[in-house]
């Protein structure tokens, strides 16, 4: 199986600009159903969990005219990855870059996502040290999760047809089916 994985969190808040914000609580909503958005970080596979929020008075659950109103609102970041933080950064970088400008384009310093040295002395700058979280298999990457789920419904549904299958063609059956997850194994 492999070494265990080195799940890691990450916290950031940023403050943002007010019109910023705005633009954020109208594209939110149509970024999370718009799969050009969500693919390419599925496709990332080192992340387990990432949570984006928008706070702009505490509590941040007060209505409009209730609570204490921030000075700027505040972009708070939250994932847990498997790897370093550097490489986590480094990644989101590459292959996120546009949707990275979308996220943060509107806060306050903001270098862009290059050069990546620049974009992690921002992030780095606005991390907060994350002291407990959860995580449902700390031994496990995303990708092996995901893989297992994949070989789970593979094997349900293999042992639907081959309960069917007369013991001649049953052998031939199988060896196709070890054949076609072999990349799950």
């Amino acid at each position: 199986m492999g070494a265990p994985s080195r799940v890691a969190p990450i916290t950031i808040i940023s403050p943002v600009r007010r019109a910023w914000a705005w633009w954020l609580r109208l594209t939110w909503p149509l970024a999370r159903r718009n799969p050009a958005i969500v693919r390419p970080l599925v496709r990332l596979g080192f992340i387990n969990f990432a949570h984006w929020s928008l706070v702009d008075r505490i509590p941040a659950s007060a209505r409009r005219r209730e609570g204490v109103r921030l000075p700027h609102p505040y972009v708070l970041f939250q994932s847990n990855f498997n790897g370093p933080a550097d490489l986590y950064i480094d990644a989101f970088s590459q292959v996120v870059r546009g949707r990275i400008w979308l996220l943060w384009g509107g806060a306050y310093r903001y270098p862009g996502a290059r050069p990546m040295e620049r974009f992690k002395r921002f992030i780095f700058a606005r991390a907060i040290a994350t002291d407990h979280y959860w995580c449902a298999y700390p031994q496990s990457s995303s990708r092996r999760i995901v893989s297992t789920l994949a070989l789970t419904r593979e094997v349900d549904a293999f042992g639907r047809r081959a309960a069917e299958l007369p013991p001649a063609e049953f052998a031939a059956a199988c060896d196709r089916f070890l054949a076609d997850v072999a990349g799950h194994l």
